[in-house]
């Protein structure tokens, strides 16, 4: 795995010292708890975010840390999982968990970044992701990295006392700048 991948305001590096503490720490916060598509059973230790990113040389995860190029600060982290190689194609993960650092672009950014690395340096064909249907911030960043919505799990995802819907989308290597 490449050890940088460079953005226009962040750049992807692997996890460094200190990396899967600050994910441990930051984990729980409310927006990006209160987002969640997937069940959160339990917090995850500094040692399982380390044990996520362990090993470069698996070609099914690429688990990148997201940081700031004004000053190497951390902002979150992205992840392609279940890539197949066979149908070219991934799934991707994003979380940007501390409130001020969201709305500045650096999501989006992201987003083209991880992009530019699966369909230049991975040759994918597609790559795909879900989102809570009311997660309308996350959604205005995936159809600013030209992600399109292709489907909807009803009734998918229960928050605050209803189900909502979850929203599949994706985003073809023809169709990504």
């Amino acid at each position: 795995m490449r050890d940088v991948v460079q953005g226009n305001l962040i750049h992807l590096t692997e996890m460094r010292d200190g990396d899967a503490e600050w994910l441990q720490d930051t984990q729980w916060e409310t927006g990006l708890l209160r987002n969640l598509s997937a069940d959160a059973l339990h917090p995850f230790t500094a040692a399982e975010y380390s044990e996520l990113a362990a090993d470069p040389d698996n070609d099914e995860r690429f688990f990148f840390m997201i940081r700031a190029n004004t000053d190497d600060g951390l902002l979150g982290w992205v992840m392609l999982d279940d890539v197949y190689l066979k149908n070219r194609r991934a799934t991707l993960s994003i979380a940007v968990p501390v409130a001020s650092d969201r709305g500045q672009g650096y999501g989006v950014d992201a987003l083209n970044t991880i992009l530019s690395f699966a369909f230049n340096e991975l040759g994918l064909h597609k790559v795909t992701l879900e989102v809570n249907a009311n997660n309308t911030a996350a959604i205005r960043a995936y159809e600013a990295a030209g992600f399109q919505r292709e489907g909807i799990n009803r009734e998918a995802v229960f928050q605050d006392g209803q189900w909502l819907d979850l929203y599949a989308y994706g985003i073809l290597a023809a169709e990504w700048w």
